[in-house]
Formats: structure tokens, sequence, C-alpha cells
């Protein structure tokens, strides 16, 4: 009988050390908390964040071309949750190329999902950009995407982006195209670390600098750290598939978070769902 108790005392401080643990972590309407901040990799976004949570970005993207000089654009970005499944953000752009540096773009963004979490398949979200080209050579543009975004078992993640973008200056081209990333977590309980692949795809589109259009496959290794509840670095090295894409192209990211849902709004993490 003493034993009993002793074990039913320890599951009973197990419970509430997963519960302290879930409340930590911010959910966006029952999203698990790696798909509800926004960002599953450097190139790919899914869902929305929770109402009233920020999450700031400061990016990286190194370009290394067949011909041409290499360009290196670097971004900030700030991201605010809404209510009703909204989320709206700023970014702007600033480039290095051929030893100058100077400011690109200034993007506004808008990101709405159908639905709470799996109450739709593949949980969709609609995301609207207009970018204003700060620079001679980069014209106004907007985009158009829809994202798709889902938690499969063994705390496998996946998301999906598919873009159309118009250019309102110059060639007035359109062109299209889709970026997918897939990930797992390596370390647990945390989840501090995920590895996985990401691939993006484009019918053309305004090259860093002054290298011309991209066209063509980018594939590569994608990786996840997280040192902190709030804090997040991604990196994603991606090879060129064809000679209208650049030979190499890293991408880098760090993200922190911060402000949260109210009460109810937690989802238990992944690993201790998986229990």
């Amino acid at each position: 009988m003493i034993g009993g108790t002793i074990a039913a005392n320890a599951q009973e401080i197990e419970n509430r050390q997963v519960l302290v643990e879930a409340e930590e972590i911010p959910s966006a309407y029952g999203a698990p908390p790696d798909l509800s901040h926004g960002r599953i990799s450097t190139l790919t976004k899914s869902y929305v964040i929770s109402p009233f949570s920020f999450e700031l970005e400061a990016g990286y993207e190194g370009a290394v071309f067949r011909h041409g000089l290499p360009g290196q654009p670097f971004r900030q970005e700030i991201e605010m949750g809404l209510p009703a499944r909204f989320t709206v953000g700023i970014q702007n752009q600033v480039e290095h190329f051929a030893g100058e540096t100077r400011d690109r773009s200034f993007t506004l963004e808008a990101r709405y999902a159908l639905a709470d979490w799996n109450k739709l398949p593949l949980n969709p979200a609609i995301s609207a950009e207009y970018q204003f080209g700060l620079s001679n050579a980069l014209p106004d543009s907007g985009e158009l995407a829809l994202l798709i975004s889902h938690d499969f078992p063994h705390l496998i993640e996946w998301a999906m982006n598919i873009f159309v973008d118009r250019e309102f200056g110059g060639r007035q081209s359109t062109s299209a195209g889709f970026a997918q990333s897939v990930e797992v977590p390596v370390l647990l309980p945390e989840e501090k670390l995920e590895v996985g692949l990401e691939m993006q795809y484009r019918s053309g589109g305004e090259a860093p600098g002054r290298n011309g259009t991209t066209k063509g496959l980018a594939i590569g290794p994608t990786l996840a750290w997280r040192p902190t509840k709030n804090a997040r670095f991604d990196l994603s090295p991606l090879i060129g598939t064809s000679d209208h894409t650049p030979a190499v192209q890293v991408f880098a990211v760090f993200s922190f978070s911060f402000g949260g849902p109210t009460a109810g709004e937690v989802e238990n993490p992944a690993s201790a769902r998986s229990h």
C-alpha cells in the first residue's frame, strides 16, 4: 500500500513538471510549438503565430554564382500575432554587392490561417506581401502564397509554401515556385536540435546584386538549433541544380520570440505528447 502511494505521488509530480514545461511553450490555436513561430526553416513559413506574440528575425543569404559576383543580402524582420488567426509583419533587406552596401527593399506582410490547427487538412494559411524596391535595379513587386504544414507521427514536421510573384515595374514579369522543408528532432526531450531537408524551385526572379534572374531547383540539408525556448538558429546550405540557379546558397536565420498566448492556448511539447 505504501509503495502504491509513493508511485502515485511520483507520477503526480512528473505530470506537474510536464504541465509546467507546457505552460512555457506558446502555441497558436492548437498548433505544435515549433509550427507556432511562423517559420519552420530558413525558407519556409508555416501557419501563424499566437495572438500578441512577437517574432524578431535576422537573416543572411550568401549566393555564389557560376557567372558573376557573389551577392550577400541581409534582412531584418518583425512579426506580430493578432486575434482571429492573423499575423502581420514588416521586413527590411540590405544588400552587399561589388563592394557596396545599400538598402534593397522594404516589405509589408499579412498572413491568415483558414482554421484552427488540424481542423482542415494540411492547415492552410494565405500570405500576401508587397515589396517596395529601394534600389534603382529592383522594382516594386507583390507576392501571394499558400502555406500548408503538418506534424506527422514520430515528431516529423513538414511545411510547403507555394507562391506567385508579380513585378509592377521594369519587365512586369510574373514568376512562381515553391519551398518545402521537413525536419525531425535529434535531441530529446528539449528538442534543441532538429535536422532535415529543404528545397526551393523558382520559375524566375531577381538575383542578388545585378546578376539577372534565377530559375531552377536548389536543394540541401537544413539544421535548427534552439539554445533557449525563445531563441532559434536555422542554417541551410543549398546546391543549385541548373546553370540558372546559384551554384551554392547559404541561408542563415536567427529568431527570437516573446510575448505569448493567454491561458488555455498552450500545447504540450512534442516530446511530452509522444509519451
